[in-house]
């Protein structure tokens, strides 16, 4: 009778056990699911996190292709403004010869305005230098050869 009492005994416990065993089993099986959910989200958030970052990254790249076009526009508009400007001051040189006359020139050195060549042509370019070739000390003027006659 001792015996069939302790397995009365002993039989609960081990069902405590086991019970407890597959609680706890039951537990992690609830929340493998939530877990796979949150890597899910995590997932999807890094999906819309690097669209949005390619889209971004695109907008960039688009704006920074305008603003090559925009700068390569004005360089042209500026080259057209100092052709046009070189032009106006040959034809500024040009009467400022024909005012002082023929003779000022073989008596005395012809009065200049600071910044003008020999030939009266601009030369207040960066640095002091013909506009037209980059030379300190050229004609400077329409057909710049580069001699060295300013």
């Amino acid at each position: 009778m001792k015996a069939t009492v302790q397995k009365g005994v002993q039989s609960p416990r081990h069902s405590k056990e086991a019970l407890n065993r597959l609680n706890q089993a039951i537990q992690q099986l609830k929340t493998e699911p939530c877990e796979l959910e949150k890597a899910k989200d995590v997932e999807t958030l890094q999906d819309m996190a690097s669209s949005s970052t390619k889209g971004k990254l695109a907008w960039l790249e688009a704006a920074l292709q305008r603003a090559k076009q925009d700068m390569a526009r004005q360089l042209r508009e500026y080259q057209e403004l100092m052709i046009v400007k070189l032009g106006l001051d040959f034809e500024i040189a040009t009467y400022r010869r024909l005012l002082e006359g023929p003779g000022l020139t073989s008596v005395s050195a012809p009065l200049r305005a600071p910044g003008l060549c020999s030939r009266g042509l601009d030369m207040s370019a960066p640095g002091g230098v013909c506009a037209l070739c980059s030379s300190a000390a050229c004609v400077g003027g329409f057909g710049c050869l580069g001699s060295r006659e300013c």
